[in-house]
């Protein structure tokens, strides 16, 4: 039995439709495009802020930055705390800034700080992006001063591509290229995948593994906005949601709960209103995390790392945010798995 890793498809959808899902619609107007940093880039596409730069958070995925740079962004940086909240004192340094980008980490609203920041940057008219990847499926009111949404939707399930813009404040111009390499060869990962998981065949998950990984390449080279293609666009129109949070709730609980006497490791999320879905169950591991995750690993227990250290910031003064890039680590809880896999993990790592 694996936890972790890439997810898979079992089969294609029969039918196809061109329709965004009401889950997305409650944002606004919204346009599914193929990725997430496409979604930045068409919106990129459609602003003009009063100047070119752009104010991210320090802990971010480098995906992220990439389309601002290859727009001709100065792109700034803010401090976030360990318990992953943004550091105010370290967005007021920053002037004259033309989009400022936020977001909640692992499901939870971790920028709920900012009010008092978001409402000084309306006046100054800041562009004001929220990125809700990792917040998709919580359910808390999100800040009338946010000008717009993006997110990726293919960490969350099995599904080849999906990102997604959206605004509540105005009509959004459609992307208008189309290219169905990347989701293609995701497609056949997945399901390379599907027949892996099925049948236990060893002999296809180096396939697959190259397939995700050949299919990740071209995305890292290309951040132009691109329709969604119809297999991924069905696929999020037929999931269940509520199963889908449910599922990842209950993970959650059953992991804060056995975990708790581990002594090497602190979790920045203890518990879960009512609004909240988690993307993953995080722990912070001081010294011992790559260890530990290789530990997991032989256990086939695979656990990402959000995020290596984006090469723009490397050589930042980072202070505590370098300390959640060194120490946090991905505890899989999500939808493919019930108790009999989240009592695996707790006696993987208590047994640690």
């Amino acid at each position: 039995m694996e936890i972790g890793s890439e997810f898979w498809l079992d089969a294609i959808p029969d039918e196809t439709q061109n329709k965004t899902p009401n889950w997305l619609n409650k944002l606004g107007d919204t346009i599914l495009t193929s990725s997430g940093r496409g979604a930045i880039s068409l919106l990129l596409q459609q602003v003009a802020p009063k100047n070119q730069s752009v104010l991210l958070p320090e802990y971010i995925c480098e995906s992220v930055i990439l389309p601002f740079i290859e727009n001709g962004y100065t792109c700034n940086f803010y401090k976030v705390n360990k318990d992953l909240s943004p550091d105010i004192e370290s967005i007021r340094m920053y002037r004259n800034v033309g989009i400022f980008l936020h977001m909640g980490y692992f499901g939870f609203f971790t920028n709920s700080n900012l009010i008092d920041v978001l409402q000084n940057f309306k006046k100054k008219s800041t562009i004001i992006i929220e990125d809700i990847t990792h917040t998709l499926f919580s359910g808390f009111n999100r800040f009338e001063e946010n000008d717009f949404y993006v997110g990726s939707i293919r960490k969350w399930f099995g599904v080849p591509s999906g990102g997604f813009l959206a605004s509540s404040k105005r009509q959004l111009e459609r992307p208008v290229f189309s290219n169905v390499v990347f989701p293609n060869l995701r497609t056949t990962a997945l399901l390379a995948k599907g027949k892996y998981v099925e049948n236990a065949d060893d002999n296809l998950k180096d396939l697959f593994l190259n397939q995700f990984a050949e299919a990740e390449n071209l995305l890292d080279m290309d951040v132009t906005p691109y329709h969604i293609e119809n297999i991924s666009s069905e696929i999020i129109n037929l999931l269940n949601i509520d199963e889908l949070v449910k599922k990842r709730r209950n993970n959650f609980m059953i992991l804060s709960e056995g975990l708790k006497s581990v002594s090497y490791m602190k979790a920045p999320f203890n518990e879960l209103r009512n609004s909240e879905c988690p993307m993953f169950y995080p722990i912070l591991i001081n010294n011992r995390r790559d260890e530990i995750r290789k530990k997991l690993t032989e256990e086939k227990i695979y656990c990402p790392i959000h995020w290596p250290v984006p090469n723009r910031i490397r050589d930042n003064n980072l202070g505590s945010t370098l300390d959640i890039y060194n120490m946090i680590l991905s505890i899989p809880c999500d939808q493919r798995y019930g108790t009999n896999e989240m009592e695996k993990i707790i006696s993987v790592l208590k047994s640690l």
